[in-house]
């Protein structure tokens, strides 16, 4: 066959379906618990926006994936029960695969600023403790307490 003759595809050929993924920075050890902390409250989680959205007709493929020590692969997909679901509720189903990795975000994203608070709190926790608060209550003025 030369390079010019175009190529031709067995007419039944199906391409291995896609696992949309995600990388996040927890171990895999972690990662029921990260992703239960990420669902709650969400409407993947309520059995009334299971039922409007259509969720009911699909079944949730989760898969996890160490990629090292500290990070793991989190592969999601919602796969058709019912024959043709995939086709006729395709946007729907787009959308629950989009929602589920935005709780991901939104996880990572509050855990990220919890730990960005703890060592703000615990450096002005810290010199305070074995200090004596009598000395700075004496320290200021009585304009200072006036002044507030």
């Amino acid at each position: 066959m030369s390079e010019l003759e175009p190529r031709r595809h067995a007419k039944k050929a199906v391409q291995a379906r896609r696992m949309p993924s995600e990388v996040v920075p927890v171990p895999v050890e972690e990662v029921p618990d990260f992703i239960r902390d990420a669902l709650t409250g969400t409407s993947l989680l309520d059995p009334f926006a299971q039922l409007a959205s259509g969720w009911f007709l699909f079944d949730a493929k989760l898969r996890f994936l160490p990629v090292d020590a500290t990070h793991t692969r989190i592969e999601f997909d919602a796969a058709g029960k019912v024959p043709g679901a995939d086709v006729l509720l395709y946007t729907r189903r787009l959308g629950e695969i989009h929602r589920f990795f935005v709780a991901l975000q939104d996880e990572l994203d509050r855990r990220e600023e919890r730990a960005r608070r703890t060592p703000h709190l615990s450096a002005e926790v810290g010199p305070s403790i074995g200090s004596n608060h009598d000395e700075r209550r004496e320290a200021r003025t009585d304009s200072d307490r006036h002044d507030r």
